[in-house]
C-alpha cells in the first residue's frame, strides 16, 4: 500500500501549523457554504387547497420560514420536475408507495432527457428519476413536494454525435451543505468534466436536509384546523434528522445499481464521490453494516472530499449549531454520534472499497484533523487509500474547481478514478 509520502496523489506537504493561521477564513467559507447564518424567506399567500401536481406559477404555500437555509425552491420548479418525471412514466401519478423508474435504454436521445450542454467533448444529457416512495413529515402540506425535492435524483450522461455512451463508469455524488442546505441542481457543474470530458455517468442526487421547517398561520390558513393541521402537530417542523439523510442516500445508491445499466452507466464500475457533509455520508455508506449492504459489492471505489470521520471529536465551538441540528440532542448524545461516525466501522476484516481523502489549506475547523487521523486508522489496519492536500484552496473552492478539468482537484480526483478502475483488487489487504 502507498503511504501519503510516496503517492503521486499526495499533493504538496501537510503543515498542521497551517491549519491555526486560516481558522477564520475557513470558518467563513463554511458559513457561507452550509448558511448556518439564519435566513428567512417570506413568500405570497394562497389558500390551502393545493395541488402538488398542478400549482400556480411561482405560487408558493402562505408565509414559510426556513431556518438554515434560503434557498426554497417555488412550486414552479417542483412542477417542473414533476412534468419531466411523469412525461416519461407509464404512471400518471406519482404513486405515495411506487417511484416512477422508466426503463429508458432504447429511447432516442431527446426522448431519454435535454441537452444540458454541447460545449464539452461529449454532448451531456441529463434526466431526473424519483429513486424512492414518498415518506412522511409532519407538516401534511408539504409531503408530495417534499418527495418530488428530496427522494429525486439527475443522471447526466454523455452523447458522442451518433449514440449515448454505454457502459461507462459511473460518478455517484452526494452533495455538501451542512446536513442542513443544498440541492442537485446547484451541482449540475459536476458533470462538466466527468461526463463532457471523460463520457462517465455522473448522478447527483437530493437528500432529506435537517433544516427547521416553520409553519406560520395567514389569512387564508388563520389556525392549523383550518389547514387541515391538528394543533397536535407541532409549530415548528423538523425536515428530517439524523438517519433519514444515511437512508436517502443508500436508498439512492440502490436505485442506481438496479438502473444505471439502463441509462448507459456500467453498475460494476460505481464510485460514490461526496463533499463536506456528503463525504461524511459517502463515507457512512461504505462502512456502516446497516446501509448499503446489498449495493457495496458495486462500489469500486470512494472519493471523500473534507469529510468529518469522527464527528465526538469535532470542534464543538464551531460545529455545536450544525451538528444539534442534525443529530437528536447533539454533542451530549455521544452514542448516536458515534452510530453516525465512519471510524466506528474500521475493523479488521471489513470489506472495504478503496477511499480517496482530500482535505484543503483554508479547511473548516476540525476537518483537516479529521482527514489525517481517519487516514491513520485505515492504515493501521491495512485498508488501501490514498490521501491528497490541495495546497491554496479552501472548502468551497476545492468543490467548484469540479468543474474545470484541468484544476488540481479534478485531475487529482480523475486520475484516482482511472488508475483504481484499471485494477481490480480493490478489496482490503486481508
Amino acid at each position: 500500500m502507498m503511504t501519503p509520502q510516496n503517492n503521486r496523489f499526495f499533493h504538496n506537504t501537510h503543515v498542521r501549523g497551517q491549519m491555526r493561521g486560516v481558522i477564520l477564513a475557513a470558518t467563513l467559507a463554511l458559513f457561507l457554504l452550509s448558511g448556518v447564518v439564519w435566513a428567512f424567506a417570506e413568500e405570497s399567500l394562497h389558500s390551502c387547497d393545493f395541488n402538488a401536481a398542478n400549482p400556480a406559477p411561482d405560487d408558493v404555500h402562505g408565509y414559510e420560514l426556513y431556518t438554515y437555509t434560503d434557498s426554497l425552491r417555488t412550486d414552479a420548479a417542483i412542477q417542473r420536475i414533476y412534468r419531466k418525471l411523469t412525461a416519461r412514466s407509464p404512471l400518471t401519478d406519482l404513486s405515495v408507495t411506487v417511484p416512477a423508474t422508466p426503463a429508458l435504454s432504447s429511447a432516442a436521445p431527446l426522448d431519454w432527457g435535454e441537452i444540458v450542454t454541447v460545449t464539452t467533448p461529449y454532448t451531456i444529457y441529463k434526466a431526473d428519476f424519483v429513486y424512492a416512495p414518498s415518506f412522511l413529515t409532519t407538516d401534511m402540506r408539504y409531503t408530495d413536494r417534499e418527495s418530488y425535492e428530496n427522494h429525486a435524483l439527475t443522471i447526466f450522461r454523455g452523447h458522442d454525435g451518433h449514440d449515448f455512451l454505454r457502459d461507462r463508469p459511473v460518478v455517484f455524488f452526494v452533495h455538501g451543505g451542512g446536513w442542513v442546505d443544498g440541492y442537485r441542481d446547484w451541482y449540475e457543474f459536476v458533470a462538466e468534466s466527468f461526463t463532457g470530458v471523460k463520457g462517465w455517468v455522473t448522478v447527483v442526487i437530493d437528500y432529506r436536509l435537517t433544516s427547521d421547517q416553520v409553519f406560520v398561520a395567514d389569512a387564508y390558513c388563520p389556525d392549523r384546523v383550518t389547514c387541515g393541521q391538528p394543533d397536535s402537530i407541532a409549530h415548528r417542523t423538523k425536515a428530517a434528522w439524523y438517519p433519514d439523510n444515511i437512508e436517502d442516500v443508500a436508498a439512492a445508491l440502490q436505485w442506481v445499481v438496479a438502473h444505471v445499466g439502463e441509462h448507459g452507466g456500467d453498475p460494476n464500475k460505481i464510485v460514490i464521490f461526496g463533499h463536506s457533509a456528503g463525504a461524511h455520508l459517502v463515507s457512512l455508506l461504505a462502512t456502516h453494516d446497516d446501509f448499503a449492504v446489498d449495493s457495496r459489492p458495486h462500489i469500486r471505489g470512494v472519493v471523500s472530499m473534507s469529510g468529518a470521520y469522527d464527528l465526538n471529536t469535532l470542534n464543538r465551538l464551531f460545529w455545536t449549531p450544525i451538528v444539534s441540528q442534525t443529530f437528536v440532542d447533539g454533542f451530549s448524545n455521544t452514542d448516536l454520534l458515534a452510530q453516525a461516525s465512519p471510524t466506528t466501522y474500521l475493523t479488521p476484516g471489513l470489506s472495504l472499497p478503496s477511499f480517496y481523502l482530500l482535505y484543503c489549506q483554508l479547511e473548516a475547523p476540525s476537518l483537516a484533523d479529521q482527514a489525517l487521523t481517519f487516514s491513520d486508522n485505515l492504515t493501521g489496519l491495512g485498508f488501501n487509500h490514498d490521501l491528497s492536500y490541495l495546497a491554496g484552496y479552501s472548502h468551497v473552492d476545492e468543490i467548484a474547481a469540479i468543474a474545470d478539468i484541468d484544476a488540481t482537484p479534478t485531475r487529482l480526483i480523475v486520475g484516482w478514478i482511472e488508475e483504481l478502475l484499471a485494477n481490480r483488487v480493490y478489496l482490503p489487504l486481508f
